[in-house]
């Protein structure tokens, strides 16, 4: 085991990344919002709820991955999610599913915006109210980042909820939201702790980590390339080398506490109700590397990302798999029409799978670098193509700071024809980190479509791009009507 868990009675089940086997009781009698938070292991056990809360099979648990996952060219939905795949706007079923991501993030957000007011009035260091104050930020700003990217205009709170008269707000300009979230990104980048003695909390390096990826993502290229600069420079992190296919392993391995290449991870454990859920939508039920299973992606040899994966990249052995052991010990083939499945994160015959949420890691600050340094630079420096290939010979095998005979040679590509290859490459690197379709997005509508319609033959509906503001919200926010729905729903 490697974690360690607080249950604090009658506010919630409170998560606290960490590498110890304790689990502690505190009792608590009356509890309210009001008069809850009256120290720093207050303030912590509030931040841990916004963790709870993250790590729920609603959002990150299950749903949000599995939808994002779907969308990708290079993963088939199938099951209750194939609505997903078919790129036509969601049916009842996923739109149930990302409506509870919008419901958990704003729950999320409020946690975090309840820490963030009782803060001050707690006795504590400067440091110590800094470091609290950055976390909040940072959290609020992830999940503010993951609800523009997948609804558009928000109603933004930055403010705890604390009556009924408080649950208006009307939906705000995205470029309003991107302000809100840098705005708590450079506050958290100079107020938390450079290290943390806790894995999955975020530090500094997260917060520019993250930073770096929203200026990418809003193609402010030359913020992009600095902020990932400073998190490359400070040294605080390394790519994890390897040598064979099952060495990522230590890069994503269940039983692993950290490693030199985590940036910011949602944790959790080996445990009954706290293993991260998603990995069984990998596998079907009789496979022993996840407990249960429901095999809801897929994917297909004739998928151009899959079909042009050179054989000698360990990232493809790793992934996927045609053939497996069940729990009888007999060898077993998927399915002829769906043959390939994905097993980036397993945990063979575990009571619930271990394996961590990777969020951030080192080869995102690498990466990130090397596309915004060339479409700020209007074609690849030598020191983008260094960094493009740290994560590219890693994946053959080599050492990732040493020239190797699978660099990348992209000396006079343009802007555009360099970006493809990193594109190409943080598919590989990030499958099923759920990246993939943002990428595509930030590619722009036209060029999205037709990546699809290239890979799987279907056509992306408009109601596709965004998903649907939840029913409950129009009904319950007296400042959003039915006309203020996204396109198509």
């Amino acid at each position: 085991m490697k974690r360690f868990l607080t249950v604090v009675a009658g506010l919630s089940l409170l998560v606290l990344p960490g590498c110890q086997d304790i689990l502690t009781e505190v009792p608590r009698a009356n509890l309210s919002q009001a008069n809850f938070y009256q120290s720093r292991a207050d303030l912590v056990a509030g931040l841990n709820a916004v963790y709870a809360i993250m790590r729920n099979p609603n959002y990150y648990g299950t749903n949000y991955p599995a939808q994002l996952e779907g969308m990708t060219d290079y993963a088939i939905s199938r099951g209750t999610q194939t609505p997903v795949s078919e790129y036509m706007g969601l049916d009842g079923t996923n739109i149930a599913r990302t409506s509870a991501i919008w419901s958990q993030a704003y729950q999320a957000i409020n946690a975090s915006n309840i820490v963030l007011k009782a803060t001050p009035g707690i006795t504590m260091t400067d440091a110590e109210r800094n470091a609290l104050s950055g976390e909040a930020r940072f959290l609020r700003a992830l999940n503010y980042y993951n609800l523009v990217r997948n609804f558009g205009a928000l109603p933004i709170h930055t403010e705890p909820t604390e009556n009924l008269n408080q649950l208006g707000g009307e939906r705000k300009p995205v470029a309003d939201v991107y302000g809100q979230i840098i705005a708590d990104l450079l506050d958290s980048e100079k107020t938390l702790p450079a290290t943390t003695q806790q894995p999955g909390r975020p530090t500094a390096g997260a917060a520019k980590t993250l930073l770096a990826d929203v200026y990418l993502t809003n193609g402010q290229w030359a913020e992009a390339r600095d902020k990932a600069d400073e998190v490359i420079q400070s040294k605080a992190y390394a790519l994890v080398e390897v040598a064979t296919a099952n060495d990522f392993e230590k890069l994503y391995g269940a039983s692993l506490a950290t490693t030199t290449e985590e940036i910011f991870y949602l944790k959790y454990a080996q445990l009954a109700t706290q293993g991260w859920n998603y990995v069984a939508y990998l596998y079907s039920a009789d496979n022993p590397n996840a407990p249960g299973g429901v095999r809801a992606h897929l994917s297909q040899p004739t998928l151009p990302l899959i079909q042009n994966w050179n054989d000698k990249d360990l990232r493809k052995s790793f992934n996927l798999f045609s053939t497996y052991l069940n729990r009888s010990g007999v060898l077993t083939s998927l399915p002829a029409a769906e043959p390939l499945g994905f097993r980036k994160y397993k945990d063979p015959n575990a009571v619930n799978v271990g394996s961590d949420c990777p969020v951030l890691r080192y080869a995102d600050a690498l990466l990130i670098y090397a596309e915004a340094a060339s479409q700020a630079g209007n074609g690849p420096t030598p020191l983008a193509i260094e960094r493009l290939n740290m994560v590219h010979r890693r994946a053959y095998g080599y050492p990732s700071t040493t020239a190797s005979p699978v660099d990348i040679q992209a000396a006079g590509l343009s802007a555009n024809a360099f970006r493809e290859l990193v594109l190409t490459e943080r598919a590989y690197e990030f499958m099923l980190e759920f990246k993939r379709w943002y990428d595509l997005k930030r590619l722009g509508t036209d060029r999205l479509k037709a990546i699809i319609k290239t890979a799987k033959g279907k056509d992306v509906a408009t109601a596709h791009l965004l998903w649907p503001i939840p029913i409950q919200e129009i009904n319950n926010n007296p400042d959003i009507d039915p006309d203020d729905q996204n396109p198509g729903y």
